[in-house]
């Protein structure tokens, strides 16, 4: 079969012609699929079954003076998995935030790290765990507290001498 009369036939809703886009192109999908998400393996059957549904729904938009039938079914296959990637990556790095919010909990309760913060006045100690404890950035921690970046790094290097100097005395 000619990829117009199967172009035609996808155009006119035909159900079997998805049938013989997976017998031609399956492979061709599969290997976009899998190359694209191999960190995933559990993803390729739904990128599979998005890239299918895509195809049959945008056939309209196909243009064979732009590429191959092949090359716009790969494209298509390529882009719904990685749709399928940064949901995932997006997913994981929302799990990383929640265990390093569990993380900073626990350290932050740590009572050692509390009694070497208490050496610290109230204002270098917020910025001190602005920093190290919530991971804010310098600029982020300096405006928090309406400061300029350079007092805070200068601050921060206060506290560092201060803590060093106290641990080395209560060793």
């Amino acid at each position: 079969m000619e990829n117009r009369d199967l172009i035609q036939r996808l155009k006119n809703r035909d159900e079997d012609a998805l049938y013989i886009v997976i017998e031609v192109y399956g492979k061709v999908l599969k290997g976009v699929i899998s190359k694209t998400l191999w960190k995933y393996p559990s993803l390729w059957d739904e990128a599979m079954n998005d890239s299918l549904l895509s195809i049959w729904q945008n056939i309209d938009y196909f243009d064979p003076k732009r590429s191959s039938f092949k090359n716009w079914c790969a494209a298509i296959s390529k882009y719904k998995a990685i749709d399928l990637l940064r949901r995932e990556s997006k997913f994981e790095a929302i799990l990383l935030d929640e265990n390093s919010a569990s993380k900073d909990s626990d350290v932050h309760s740590n009572l050692e790290i509390e009694e070497a913060l208490s050496a610290l006045n109230d204002e270098d100690k917020k910025l001190f765990e602005n920093i190290f404890i919530r991971g804010l950035s310098y600029g982020e921690a300096a405006s928090e507290q309406h400061i300029s970046t350079e007092n805070a790094y200068q601050k921060v290097s206060r506290a560092r001498k201060l803590l060093r100097r106290w641990r080395g005395e209560n060793v």
